[in-house]
């Protein structure tokens, strides 16, 4: 009998313990680590900016070699890199990390040179202190790594928005609802305290990892929902399931609605480092990002997370890869120098071949700053 209640109690104090420990990694976003922001900053970043130094007189490829449509094939190629160099061209982070400025271009539109910003193009975030203290509480089992396209499933703090000169900042509240294991089991996302613009059912796999998201919305007449660089309706099935291998490491993100698999993520991992080496993105719909000029598309990534090659997947042998006024190469190659933090301050861009066999097409530069600097 004493060796029954010691094997219960020794069950039940396991059972407090498994279960502590399965939630101990913080589930705020990152603003600095983040796909669904396209950051990837190491360090205690304060402001990033990047723009081109360089860029090759003539675009290979070009359909005419007249002055004025290589101005706008140049363009165009510029744009075409900047998931590569980062969402804006210039991030500002407080110091605890959080986004505070997010500026889309410069002020001469080109992204060639630096010049000042044009906050005409700018977003600026505020927080509000006590709900980001008290939300630092909540935990998951585990943080994905960047780039995991992981960012719906993480808790975000209440914040007013200013978009891009804006007479009024747009109020953003963010409320959770927990299981008896402090599960995260369902979120409500509000703009200016009017009903909820999304219900988010969180739905978890025998490992307490999030496998699925349910998303619904009771608003007349709400905007699309934008997941993995594409969006659609809120069809009555609309969900994100995730995938994991034996390691609690996301495998695959998808996007389901309409009875349809509108998009998903894959990923590779480094077999004996931990990092993501490869990641295929495939969008259904014609309505994706301009950089994503095929349907499926293929990043290689390196050690520190960077773009080291990104390769267009024809849907058919002979279809051409328009990048605007030049035809696109079936992959666009990048080498990096870094910093100490390894964050990469110059970016070199390869279009005619691999960086061992080829010159730049291209070569851009980041200026960091960093709050112990």
């Amino acid at each position: 009998m004493l060796k029954e209640i010691r094997y219960i109690l020794f069950i039940i104090m396991f059972g407090q313990i498994a279960n502590s420990q399965a939630f101990t990694e913080n589930a705020i976003v990152d603003y600095k680590s983040s796909a669904f922001y396209i950051n990837n900053y190491k360090g205690p970043v304060k402001s990033a900016f990047w723009y081109y130094t360089y860029v090759k007189d003539t675009i290979p490829s070009t359909s005419e070699l007249n002055s004025n449509i290589q101005k706008i094939a140049k363009d165009n190629f510029m744009r075409h890199n900047r998931r590569a160099l980062g969402s804006g061209v210039y991030n500002r982070f407080d110091d605890v990390g959080r986004l505070t400025e997010h500026v889309r271009i410069d002020i001469d539109k080109s992204y060639f040179g630096k010049s000042d910003l044009n906050y005409k193009t700018a977003t600026i975030y505020t927080y509000d202190e006590k709900d980001w203290e008290l939300k630092q509480k909540i935990k998951l089992k585990k943080r994905q790594m960047y780039p995991v396209y992981d960012g719906h499933m993480l808790v975000k703090s209440d914040q007013d928005i200013l978009f891009e000169m804006s007479s009024a900042a747009q109020q953003y509240r963010y409320k959770y609802f927990f299981d008896s294991k402090n599960r995260v089991i369902k979120a409500l996302d509000y703009l200016d305290n009017k009903i909820a613009f999304i219900e988010t059912e969180y739905i978890y796999d025998h490992r307490d990892n999030v496998k699925q998201l349910n998303f619904i919305t009771k608003q007349k007449n709400p905007i699309p929902f934008h997941f993995l660089d594409t969006e659609t309706g809120f069809c009555p099935d609309l969900h994100v399931a995730y995938d994991y291998d034996t390691r609690d490491r996301m495998t695959q993100v998808t996007y389901y609605g309409c009875n349809d698999t509108l998009a998903f993520e894959k990923y590779v991992y480094h077999p004996e480092k931990e990092y993501i080496t490869e990641r295929t993105r495939f969008i259904k719909s014609s309505m994706r990002g301009v950089e994503h000029v095929t349907p499926t598309m293929i990043f290689y990534h390196n050690e520190n997370g960077d773009i080291i090659e990104k390769k267009y997947v024809k849907s058919y042998p002979n279809q051409y890869l328009g990048g605007g006024h030049f035809e696109l190469p079936n992959s666009i190659y990048y080498k990096y120098e870094y910093d100490k933090y390894n964050n990469w301050v110059k970016c070199y861009i390869y279009m005619e071949g691999k960086p061992e066999d080829s010159e730049p097409t291209a070569i851009a530069q980041r200026d960091l700053e960093y709050y112990d600097s």
